[in-house]
């Protein structure tokens, strides 16, 4: 979540966390970036880094 972003805010992917309530929690897993808007997951800088490689050593993990 980026705490910038207003087209999917904090209280969105609270909703959406909710809908998926009878998900295996070991798989709901939220990264929150207080300085990130929408656009800057695709082109900051340190994009890579901060939100990708994470999410990817996720995914490897499950």
């Amino acid at each position: 979540i980026g705490g910038q972003d207003i087209l999917a805010d904090v209280q969105d992917v609270k909703l959406l966390l909710n809908d998926l309530n009878n998900h295996n929690p070991n798989k709901l897993v939220v990264l929150f970036k207080e300085d990130y808007a929408h656009v800057d997951f695709g082109v900051d800088v340190n994009a890579k880094q901060v939100i990708y490689d994470p999410m990817i050593a996720f995914f490897n993990a499950h």
